[in-house]
């Protein structure tokens, strides 16, 4: 024969007890306990020009208000507790309900939201027109061989934000294209030799020092 069983707290009648000592019913579990530690505000960092969202000192391919909330509430989860949130805007004001369910209780916390804004490193420099390395293309006809490096630098962004094309001038004699890194400007040089075969000469440049340590950018001259 089962026993009855009454909360501690209320008095009631319930088909569980829960916490340590089984004592209280659902509800006066929720009243005296909390599913998860989720605190009263939350900040969610992104940046103002690609969007992306800082998680961690990361930034993450996160864009929309959706994604950017499951990121930064995942942390505060809790074994065995869905979350689900709910979010709408009052008086210039964000806010969002986290609701949570664990077996019979649930309960919600509400968390005012607060979006900071500022540039990323990658769009920091891009709009630097930083480069640390530079192709400078040569030869006659070399609109289509242009393409393919605006095409593979595109290629290669999407890949990868630290890989981008900072700037492209169209000189006498040809075009020069300021890269980003050094190991896009290996890719785009490996995929011009494939198609190409042009000669490819190698000069550096110095650019300044850094931590003591003399820092060079790489020219490469592309004659096809």
């Amino acid at each position: 024969m089962e026993l009855s069983k009454f909360c501690a707290r209320c008095g009631e009648e319930t088909e569980e007890l829960y916490g340590q000592e089984k004592k209280y019913c659902p509800e006066c579990y929720t009243d005296v306990n909390d599913l998860a530690d989720i605190p009263r505000k939350v900040e969610i960092e992104t940046c103002s020009v690609c969007g992306r969202m800082r998680k961690k000192g990361e930034w993450i391919e996160a864009y929309s208000i959706e994604d950017q909330l499951a990121e930064a509430f995942a942390e505060f989860s809790e074994n065995d507790v869905e979350m689900e949130l709910q979010f709408w805007e009052e008086d210039e004001e964000f806010w969002v309900r986290v609701h949570l369910f664990d077996r019979d209780m649930q309960d919600f916390e509400d968390v005012l939201v607060e979006w900071e804004e500022e540039q990323c490193p990658d769009c920091s420099r891009f709009q630097g027109s930083f480069y640390k390395a530079k192709i400078q293309l040569r030869g006659e006809g070399l609109e289509s061989v242009s393409d393919d490096i605006m095409d593979k630098a595109a290629e290669l962004t999407n890949r990868n934000r630290s890989d981008f094309l900072s700037n492209l001038e169209q000189v006498d004699g040809g075009y020069d294209f300021y890269l980003s890194t050094e190991k896009m400007n290996k890719k785009i040089l490996s995929m011009l030799r494939s198609k190409y075969a042009p000669d490819i000469e190698r000069s550096y440049e110095l650019v300044g020092e850094e931590d003591g340590q003399k820092v060079y950018r790489n020219i490469v001259s592309v004659r096809v």
